[in-house]
């Protein structure tokens, strides 16, 4: 005697359910090589976090208590390897902004009448008369330019930049004990201007005190209004190149020792 056939089952059969669970997981892992094909740090972490949760682990480092958003994805766009935390180097000054900002110093210090900034191949000069700087034949600082040169001070301390400190002098001869030419004259008054920012903070590596006597004259030397103008120091801020400072670290470095049995 035949036995009617049995009838199936209600509902999928039972591989279907293997089937789904299989289907479920490879979607989850092309969502993860897509996460990782977007190199998004912050969804990264979110995905892995929801992974492992749906597995059940849990990471010794709580991805819930890390910052997220910005805050995050700033701190991982630092170049790595460069000593950087995050934050955008300020940018370099232009010549014309180094330009206004010595202008200010000059209205600042009640001195915009003896002196002038300006733009030139060199680099931005700060030009401060010879008569507000100095006494007639002496290189010590006056009074009135120690205003100046304070404010001066505060301001190099701060800015990426070296200055080049040159003494001009007219060409009326000078023939004393101190300065037998004016070669001397310029020099001293250079070198008395960079000792004195020294004092007040600046870095002797961002200095240099060059005499020049008359030999760059701005006005003919034929009047004594032309020559007063010629008697000035000037201030060039210039930007040190990669040459310049590994000149300046040969040249700062001891001289090494001669071998023994020489001379």
């Amino acid at each position: 005697m035949d036995l009617p056939p049995e009838e199936p089952k209600a509902g999928a059969p039972d591989w279907m359910v293997t089937f789904a669970d299989l289907m479920s997981l490879l979607l989850t892992f092309f969502v993860l090589l897509l996460s990782f094909a977007n190199t998004e740090v912050v969804k990264f972490k979110e995905a892995m976090g929801s992974v492992r949760e749906a597995f059940g682990l849990r990471s010794e480092l709580d991805i819930s208590d890390q910052a997220s958003g910005e805050t995050l994805s700033q701190a991982f766009d630092a170049k790595e390897g460069d000593g950087s935390d995050g934050e955008a180097e300020s940018p370099g000054l232009s010549e014309e902004e180094l330009e206004e900002q010595l202008r200010e110093i000059l209205e600042e210090s009640g001195a915009s009448g003896d002196g002038e900034a300006r733009i030139t191949k060199h680099g931005v000069v700060l030009q401060l008369s010879g008569d507000l700087m100095f006494d007639s034949g002496a290189a010590e600082i006056s009074d009135r330019a120690r205003v100046v040169l304070d404010g001066l001070a505060q301001y190099i301390i701060n800015v990426e930049r070296g200055v080049d400190i040159i003494g001009h002098t007219d060409d009326v001869p000078i023939n004393t004990l101190v300065y037998p030419s004016n070669w001397e004259l310029s020099a001293a008054r250079a070198g008395h201007a960079v000792r004195y920012l020294v004092e007040k903070g600046v870095s002797p590596e961002k200095l240099r005190a060059i005499g020049q006597a008359s030999f760059e004259p701005i006005s003919p030397n034929d009047t004594t209004e032309n020559r007063a103008v010629n008697r000035r120091v000037e201030f060039i801020f210039t930007e040190v190149e990669e040459g310049d400072e590994a000149l300046i670290e040969d040249l700062t470095q001891p001289a090494s020792e001669s071998p023994e049995g020489t001379e």
